[in-house]
């Protein structure tokens, strides 16, 4: 429960001694929760070294300040690191930090380790790495001379409220941890009433009315550690929650976020330049509406300031114009500014990239959106949604990629509730490889010819335009080395980009030295596997197999695989097919023989059916993935002194040499990945 002092960009650094940052006695309006310092830690272990005795936070909507105290013991020396500072953020632009306590509780005895001169603070920046700059202060201490056994207790509170909410508060309190916790505790107090919403229990608050104000009290002890299961969906909420509210509807929220996302100044003529010169250019509305696109998604670079205000409410599109930069609320406001001007319906909308479809459900909030992005309505009717923050999209105004952000909110006076974002795409990669085999037991010539389809050919070409060729060719390369051995390259990589469909292929040649492997099974026997990389290369067999929560699947998401093998020889080698429709993916697979020309197709097809696999389905799923990893390998058997060539045949076999999609997936198309996934993490709006 309590933060981790990792500061990686420190902007400045000092000791106290500032307004901002003080020492007092704790509120009188709090609920002076007490732990048990006698408490036995609990039988099934603690995590960190150490034992949490009470945590508890406490909210009072209306004199806009927020309590938190937490107890915890060292009961391991690694418990002794945990507890041995306190880390405390807060907003300079709008919030006032007070510590109240830091006490070490050694055999009963209260040591004071809270000291004026020992509280220091830094601006901190964690999400630098994608130019954004919350402006966020972190007020840290390091507790000397804390001891195995002994208790560390903090309180602290911060007064004032982000002022562009506008009276209107929302929030949420988590219940249980990775920890166990003796005790936890959540308050909310307010003079008027609170929505709120409970998700993975069913703890009702204690709610009592004292001189006006509203108490709502959620408590509980003795409470387990969760265990956090691998691929859960980022929209699957792991942890008890109580979410609390003063909106009484979405149709408030619409209403906030038209009031700050409206500029009534006219627009800049430098800014009317550009709209004349799209308009002037572009006949069609479709074509002013890319045009517009393509100004604020590459004219117009990414840069997030929320500090204060600047996490929710955009620039004016004059000042975002002038300064060619912006969040991606800056850049919808821009975008939206300039179809507006030409006559084209666009609003911006509000998104969350990790909550996703589950937004609907949620109470109503102005704090559970993280993103931003643009509703346009077009001549004949039509709904299309746009991202201004990504870049190097192609594509015309209608098939421009859209990640599946499932559910908005528009901010349009005639929208109620949240919007649905339909997208048609699915993502397809497409791959063609052509061997061409020396004689058996020798090497061969590859051929691989891939192509990307919407969101994915966006994808490969952001890696072309922000990599070296050569960097690129050397990844490749490492590439096929790793899976085949010895390779060399027998032209460099070309592609060919066709920006109107948003397609991008791919084309690679190579020369396998030597493609064959001893036989495990028959050491007369020589090997050639055949794997559809395009597919392993996104599929992984789950090692967690007892599930409470969902299972996250890549979603949209098509792989299309095409191999043929031209063989030097004759081989045995039947039609083989094999189809597995299961309720969450769809694998088709067949393959055929032309012993007239020696050559050997394999056609495989890969769909996820949906974006996750509920826990209740998990062991069926399982039981599908086990069966197509077992079907997913293609193997050529030759004798490995040669001789007749009846010797050589070849089936459908993923287990044969017991290799299995978890040890396929292709280190260097990662590394390729890492560098434009570090690019596109642009999606945060404070």
């Amino acid at each position: 429960m309590r933060k981790s002092l990792i500061l990686p960009l420190l902007l400045l650094s000092f000791h106290l001694g500032n307004s901002q940052v003080s020492i007092t006695p704790e509120p009188s309006w709090i609920v002076k929760e007490k732990h048990d310092p006698n408490a036995q830690a609990p039988e099934n272990g603690v995590s960190g070294g150490t034992h949490v005795l009470l945590y508890t936070e406490q909210i009072h909507m209306d004199r806009e300040e927020v309590y938190i105290k937490s107890v915890s013991k060292a009961v391991e020396y690694s418990g002794i690191q945990n507890i041995s500072s306190v880390v405390a953020d807060y907003d300079p632009t709008y919030q006032k930090l007070r510590f109240h306590r830091i006490d070490v509780i050694r055999n009963g005895e209260v040591i004071n380790r809270l000291r004026e001169q020992d509280i220091q603070t830094a601006r901190r920046e964690t999400n630098a790495e994608n130019y954004i700059y919350d402006g966020t202060i972190s007020a840290f201490v390091n507790i000397p001379d804390v001891r195995n056994g002994d208790i560390v207790l903090y309180c602290y509170s911060k007064k004032g409220f982000n002022p562009i909410q506008k009276g209107k508060f929302s929030t949420s309190f988590v219940l249980n941890s990775t920890q166990p916790i003796d005790k936890i505790s959540a308050h909310a107090f307010s003079k008027d009433p609170l929505h709120y919403q409970l998700i993975n229990t069913d703890l009702e608050p204690v709610r009592k009315v004292k001189a006006g104000v509203n108490h709502y009290a959620w408590a509980q002890e003795d409470v387990p550690a969760i265990l956090l299961e691998e691929q859960t969906p980022t929209w699957y909420v792991q942890n008890a929650s109580v979410l609390v509210t003063e909106y009484d509807s979405w149709s408030d929220v619409i209403a906030w976020g038209r009031d700050i996302f409206t500029f009534e100044e006219p627009l800049s003529q430098e800014l009317q330049d550009v709209i004349s010169e799209i308009r002037n250019t572009n006949k069609k509305e479709g074509d002013r509406i890319r045009a517009a696109l393509a100004f604020v998604q590459n004219e117009v670079r990414y840069l997030a300031i929320h500090s204060g205000i600047g996490g929710y409410k955009p620039n004016s599109p004059n000042k975002v114009m002038e300064q060619r930069f912006g969040d991606c609320k800056d850049k919808s406001v821009l975008f939206s500014a300039m179809l507006n001007d030409m006559g084209i319906e666009a609003y911006p909308t509000l998104v969350n990239t990790s909550l996703r479809k589950i937004l609907p459900t949620l109470p109503p909030s102005s704090k559970v959106f993280d993103h931003c992005i643009v509703k346009v309505v077009d001549q004949n009717g039509s709904t299309l949604w746009y991202d201004p923050t990504l870049t190097d999209q192609a594509g015309a105004f209608d098939n421009v990629y859209m990640p599946d952000y499932r559910y908005g909110l528009v901010l349009d006076q005639n929208m109620t509730a949240m919007d649905t974002i339909s997208d048609f795409r699915n993502n397809l990669v497409e791959t063609f490889s052509t061997f061409k085999l020396d004689e058996m037991g020798k090497g061969a010539e590859l051929e691989v010819r891939t192509h990307y389809y919407d969101g994915e050919a966006d994808f490969m070409r952001a890696i072309f335009r922000n990599n070296s060729n050569d960097v690129i060719a050397q990844e490749l390369m490492a590439f096929y080395t790793e899976t085949y051995g010895s390779t060399s390259s027998l032209a460099a990589p070309t592609i060919i980009d066709d920006a109107a469909k948003n397609e991008f292929a791919l084309l690679e040649r190579y020369k396998l030295d030597s493609i064959w492997r001893p036989s495990l099974e028959n050491t007369n026997h020589i090997n050639l596997s055949i794997y559809p990389t395009n597919l392993t290369s996104v599929l992984t067999m789950p090692s967690q197999l007892e599930r409470t929560t969902p299972f996250a699947l890549s979603y949209p998401m098509v792989r299309k695989q095409h191999v043929k093998i031209m063989l030097p020889e004759y081989i045995r080698a039947q039609a083989e097919s094999v189809t597995i429709n299961s309720d969450y993916f769809y694998y088709d697979f067949s393959s055929n023989y032309d012993a007239s020309e020696n050559i050997l197709t394999l056609d495989y097809y890969y769909k996820n059916q949906d974006d996750h696999v509920p826990a209740s389905g998990f062991d069926a799923f399982y039981k599908d993935m086990v069966q197509l990893d077992q079907q997913i390998g293609y193997f050529i058997i030759s004798n490995k002194n040669g001789g007749s060539s009846v010797d050589s045949f070849a089936y459908n076999l993923g287990t044969l040499i017991g290799y299995s999609m978890a040890a396929l997936i292709p280190i260097a198309l990662i590394v390729l990945v890492i560098v434009i996934v570090m690019n596109r993490k642009k999606k945060k709006q404070a």
